[in-house]
């Protein structure tokens, strides 16, 4: 017999077995059973399960055909580089087939280092080739997870470890509202500039200082890795260089005192020596 949900099939006579649509093939999870096979049709079928209660016997077809996610993660292994074309684009990622006739998923936050909002998904057609990299394979749960932003390096983590805390750095603004301002670094770079690290004076608007297009100089107080960007501080720099001048300034005047009291010592030195001849 053949159902939407399986095919019944006679294993010996009198004892029945169900094959279920899911156990029917590797790669389609809900073929239409009626396509599959007809009446009288001979099948290979292994025996999954025998519950003896209920008289059941649970059989599959595709257990006795090479299962092409085993096959696949004897083939290849993770951080391969791999090519597959565009079957379809879901709001959450773009599935690439593979190798096998199965499927693999480039999830949306692994397709750019961009922020997830400002990846474009509408910029990819079914259809077109891609090439992307290994991220997991998981035979069990037949799922594979590959990445394109992975093709490159992060360039967060390479600013990350080419500037650290205290360096001074120029940007532009680009956006701002009432108590922040985001500034361009370079190109892949942004940094947060919040209201209170923009002077050493209250300032209730930051936008009455500052206004998009503005060139700023500030030291780089921290790291945002999540929303990655970079923490900036305008009122930092200041500091550090009012400090910086004051240590300088005493280091001068410490200088200064050091020669003239040497000075003087040498002077009454001579004046002694004049009085005793």
């Amino acid at each position: 017999n053949i159902t939407d949900y399986g095919l019944f099939v006679e294993i010996k006579d009198g004892i029945e077995g169900l094959v279920h649509v899911s156990e029917i093939d590797w790669t389609n999870n809900n073929p239409n059973p009626h396509k599959i096979a007809k009446i009288g049709d001979d099948v290979e079928v292994m025996v999954l399960d025998i519950d003896s209660d209920k008289r059941r016997i649970s059989l599959g077809i595709k257990q006795c055909l090479p299962n092409p996610w085993e096959n696949f993660s004897k083939n290849f292994n993770v951080s391969d580089k791999i090519q597959g074309t565009i079957k379809s684009i879901t709001d959450f990622g773009i599935f690439i087939g593979l190798e096998g006739g199965i499927d693999g998923l480039i999830h949306v936050s692994d397709i750019s280092w961009e922020s997830e909002d400002e990846i474009k998904l509408g910029d990819y057609e079914k259809g077109t080739e891609v090439e992307a990299v290994i991220l997991t394979i998981d035979p069990k749960r037949q799922r594979i997870s590959l990445g394109v932003k992975q093709l490159e390096d992060d360039p967060f983590s390479i600013f990350m470890s080419n500037n650290k805390k205290g360096k001074v750095v120029n940007g532009k603004v680009v956006e701002i509202d009432e108590n922040n301002a985001l500034i361009q670094i370079d190109d892949d770079i942004k940094g947060l500039l919040n209201i209170s690290e923009v002077s050493q004076e209250n300032i209730k608007d930051i936008r009455t200082v500052l206004k998009n297009g503005d060139t700023i100089e500030a030291i780089i107080i921290g790291f945002d890795r999540k929303n990655r960007t970079v923490k900036l501080s305008i009122k930092a720099k200041e500091e550090t260089e009012e400090r910086e001048a004051l240590e300088s300034y005493k280091a001068d005047e410490s200088e200064s005192i050091a020669k003239t009291s040497l000075g003087d010592l040498l002077k009454s030195k001579f004046i002694k020596k004049d009085e005793n001849e």
